[in-house]
């Protein structure tokens, strides 16, 4: 079954995967979508994921974990306890 997920490159959902389960940076378009900073997304933005913004940000609504984005402070804290439980860490994120 198709998901509305579908038009996300999976290059770019296999980074926002790698953010969320190890807390590795994606570059300056994720992870300013991440910051939900849109000035700085949509300049970062290639052809490809500009029309998409609003797809991403309702892909992280829905299926990210709580705390993981919103703000550069979230952003910073998330990456922080997810290097830190990396080599610990039990279970997966179901995508």
């Amino acid at each position: 079954m198709a998901s509305p997920y579908d038009a996300i490159p999976a290059i770019q959902l296999e980074a926002l995967q790698r953010y969320i389960r190890d807390g590795t940076p994606p570059g300056n378009f994720l992870t300013a979508v991440l910051r939900n900073d849109l000035k700085e997304a949509v300049a970062r933005a290639d052809a490809t994921n500009q029309p998409l913004l609003a797809l991403y940000v309702q892909w992280l609504y829905n299926r990210a974990p709580f705390g993981c984005w919103g703000t550069p402070e979230q952003v910073e804290r998330w990456t922080a306890k997810r290097r830190a439980e990396r080599d610990g860490r039990q279970g997966e994120f179901p995508w």
